[in-house]
């Protein structure tokens, strides 16, 4: 008997008769299918409130970005998306066609579940334990993972998803579903929805979009960051294929068509309004202050923030600072290339030899030399690694990257990120002296050689004069920031020199000593405590105690010069260090920090000994903060609040945010709101005289002969060779300037405040300050003498006096006579009136 009737013959089921054994496969599938229904009645029953009612998303509502504009109107950026409801009868047909062709061919079959695709991935589920590889998902199951955001692909998920696919179709049309899907979906770069994706990639309504045009956006949804024509042309190309295939298919489009829309360029661009101002580190601040206030949001709802910068005011300070800092950066010299000879450079040397004829050889003339030589395409004469750098590559500022390609005594050529080539002569590269420390530089380059080499990458700019010149990303880095004093609105700000290389704000953020910037301030103070410009110090070496061990501290003036007797508004133009100290030790640290203060600094770190005078020590200080603190001296004494949104409204006009700031004010404030007064009104007036001093015969007449005006006022400062500043203003625009090393490294022993702040302060004033004879004059306070003094003893003198000068005074401080002359009748007189 053969084996396998022989093992039949034992099974149980061999023995049972047909009847009992239909019976038993009977009960069994009946057993499997309740078993069944009861699993996927629990889990309804389970999943079903977790289930959104229809309503809760068939409304699509207009999503707009956040828009941030300067005072006068122009776009500093955008944060958000967009999405544009249409209209089913809007929708052109050819593009639902492209849709369902793709995606889903029987949408109008089926009733939310597509049980063909359904059986396919539940099979994969199986096969691969679990994993499913592929999605059974029609158009209402995408709707339904758009509308949840879910995007893992797992059974539970996928349940769910058909669970609301059948109510969805239960209560809205087909049309209903396919214009929800095509209002609701990503398409990428902050795209959702059709229309607006027609609007961002093409710049025009989604019905005048070509087929090629059509079977692209069609693509995008299955990978809308990925696969978009922006981020990955290459990808979109060949999902726009797939799309364009399947429409020729199923009959859709004819072969004429198909192949006039595969051959199709990609037109693809980012359309949208045009950023208008560079002003970065000012939108990412309102940027965080919206969110922080008014949620995440704000992204789709299309608010609106207007804020306090100048245009005109903006640019010139974004020039300002980046011209200064590479003028800085090549005054101490090249560090190099960014990368020497990358890989590829090899590959590229080869490519590129050229076999001459040899001298004895007769030249042949070419037979075909009126023929147009066919041009090597621009990617194919580079190394792939030499593409991908370039690509990469940011442009930082106006330094461009590029890779050297060839190399001669007196040029440098250069293949750029547009892989065109450029060339840069010996006028552009001659500054390269190499770097050796921030003090000392090499020789001057004799030959391009010298410098660079084939394959390293360098940067360069594109010069006024269409010459091109060697650069470099420079390493120090500079803050401007710029405001009204009247009332503290915040009109330009820089934090550093290329936002997308470095986000950290040096204007608001990064808090630094402010050396001799910080003088003016406990000056006021010692002033309003009985000092006046007059009054005499000893500028002469002082010894302290240090600390243990009898330790000492030798304190010393820039230079180790020392002047002798000397008034305190000498002492304070000419920035006399021994001077502010014996200031210090007379008015009393304490009383130094209570009354600084007042101009808003935050106090609780400030050393309480002879540090202050020197505004080191652990003095910390943003530019913000400095710069709010010299408008109370050019507003004439208050305190203003320094802001950046004037206000923030919806896309409809709806207010939600209106500044109020406090005005400095000196008569009829009733109606506005008005900022509290710090600064003594006279003592001010004299401080501002003081600060002109220092422009026109102190540490800034730099800025007195570059803008050559009267009402410039201002401070330099610098501190240990790290942080150089300079401080100044009109009655109408005040402005500090910050420069220094991020890690506080030193900027070398040749600058200081009277350098690159100074250059830059100049640079941005010249452009932003209206002409002098426009310019706004404070009042003169009561109580203001102007008095002829000795300017040895800083005690009255004869109004013949031709070694004597003249001083302000307030009324009750007006100094005796030298004591020969003090039964003088004449100096008994009426002082002059200032």
């Amino acid at each position: 008997m053969p084996l396998s009737r022989l093992l039949l013959d034992r099974l149980p089921l061999a023995r049972l008769s047909p009847t009992r054994l239909a019976a038993l496969l009977f009960k069994t599938l009946l057993l499997l299918s309740s078993g069944i229904m009861l699993t996927f009645s629990a889990m309804f029953l389970y999943l079903n409130p977790q289930i959104p009612e229809t309503a809760a998303f068939s409304q699509v509502t207009l999503r707009a970005p956040l828009r941030i504009y300067s005072a006068d109107g122009l776009l500093i950026q955008e944060f958000g998306e967009r999405l544009t409801p249409i209209a089913y009868e809007d929708i052109p047909p050819l593009f639902i066609r492209a849709l369902l062709d793709t995606e889903d061919k029987r949408f109008f079959e089926h009733r939310g579940i597509d049980f063909v695709t359904l059986f396919n991935a539940s099979w994969q589920f199986v096969r691969n334990r679990g994993d499913i590889r592929t999605g059974a998902s029609t158009i209402t199951m995408q709707l339904v993972k758009n509308i949840s955001g879910a995007s893992e692909v797992r059974l539970l998920r996928k349940f769910k998803e058909i669970l609301l696919a059948l109510k969805i179709e239960r209560e809205l049309s087909k049309e209903k579903i396919l214009t929800l899907y095509l209002n609701f979906i990503p398409f990428g770069k902050h795209a959702f929805g059709i229309q607006a994706a027609a609007h961002t990639y093409y710049g025009k309504d989604v019905s005048e979009l070509t087929l090629a045009e059509i079977a692209m956006l069609a693509g995008i949804p299955k990978a809308p960051e990925a696969g978009n024509p922006i981020n990955n042309p290459t990808r979109a190309l060949t999902r726009r294929e797939l799309v364009l295939q399947r429409m020729l298919g199923q009959e859709s489009i004819t072969i004429n068509e198909y192949e006039q829309a595969v051959a199709a360029p990609i037109t693809a661009s980012v359309h949208g309004r045009t950023v208008e101002l560079s002003s970065m580190y000012a939108a990412e601040m309102v940027r965080q202050y919206i969110q922080q206030n008014f949620g995440s949001e704000v992204y789709r709802q299309g608010m609106v923030a207007h804020t306090t910068i100048d245009s005109k005011m903006q640019r010139a300070a974004v020039a300002a600072v980046r011209q200064n800092i590479l003028e800085y950066d090549r005054r101490h010299g090249y560090r190099g290339p960014e990368y020497k000879r990358i890989h590829g450079t090899d590959e590229f040397l080869a490519r590129s030899v050229v076999l001459a004829p040899a001298p004895d050889e007769p030249f042949l003339e070419d037979p075909f030399a009126d023929e147009q030589p066919s041009e090597e395409p621009a990617d194919n004469r580079y190394p792939e690694n030499w593409l991908q750098n370039l690509a990469n590559a940011q442009t930082y500022g106006n330094q461009e990257p590029g890779i050297v390609t060839q190399v001669e005594e007196n040029s440098i050529r250069v293949v750029t990120k547009a892989l065109t080539e450029i060339e840069i002569d010996r006028d552009g590269f001659k500054w390269a002296r190499p770097y050796i420390t921030v003090n000392r530089l090499g020789a001057l380059p004799e030959s391009a050689t010298d410098i660079v080499g084939i394959g390293d990458v360098i940067r360069y700019e594109q010069l006024g004069d269409g010459a091109v010149a060697l650069g470099q990303h420079p390493g120090i880095q500079a803050a401007l920031i710029a405001l009204a004093p009247r009332d503290g609105a915040i009109t330009a700000m820089v934090g550093g020199f290329d936002f997308t290389a470095r986000q950290f704000n040096h204007a608001t953020q990064a808090r630094r000593q402010p050396g001799s910037n910080f003088k003016p301030f406990f000056y006021s103070g010692a002033m309003e405590n009985g000092l006046t410009a007059a009054s005499i110090y000893n500028d002469a070496p002082i010894v302290l105690p240090g600390g243990q061990l009898e330790e000492t501290y030798r304190p010393r003036n820039s230079g180790d010069v020392f002047h002798g007797n000397i008034r305190l508004r000498e002492a304070l133009y000419r920035s006399i260090n021994l001077v502010s100290l014996r200031i210090i030790l007379d008015y009393g640290p304490k009383n130094a920090i209570d009354y600084v203060s007042r101009f808003g600094f935050d106090t609780a770190n400030f050393p309480r000994n002879a540090q202050l005078a020197f505004g080191g020590g652990t003095i910390a200080l943003t530019p913000l903060e400095i710069v709010t603190g010299y408008a109370a001296f050019a507003n004439g004494g208050f305190k203003v609040t320094p802001f950046l949104i004037s206000r923030i409204n919806s896309i409809n006009g709806d207010v939600f945010f209106q500044a109020d700031p406090e005005i400095a004010c000196h008569a009829n404030c009733d109606e506005i709101n008005p900022a509290p007064r710090v600064v003594e009104p006279r003592v001010a007036h004299i401080m501002d005289s003081i600060l002109s001093d220092a422009v026109r015969r102190g540490t800034g007449t730099k800025a007195l002969r570059a803008l050559k005006r009267s009402d410039l006022r201002g401070k330099t400062g610098t501190t240990n060779s790290a942080d150089i500043w300079f401080s100044g203003y009109t009655p109408d625009l005040v402005a500090t300037v910050w420069s220094g090393f991020h890690d506080n490294a030193p900027v070398g022993n040749r600058e200081w405040g009277s350098t690159t702040p100074i250059e830059i302060w100049i640079d941005f004033m010249a452009q932003s300050l209206p002409r002098e004879r426009d310019a706004t004059t404070l009042p003169r306070p009561d109580g203001i003498f102007s008095v002829k003094i000795d300017p040895e003893t800083g005690k009255r003198t004869e109004p013949s006096d031709p070694d004597g000068v003249f001083e302000i005074f307030r009324e009750e401080y007006i100094p005796l006579a030298t004591a020969e002359n003090e039964s003088e009748k004449d100096l008994d007189s009426e002082p002059v009136i200032f």
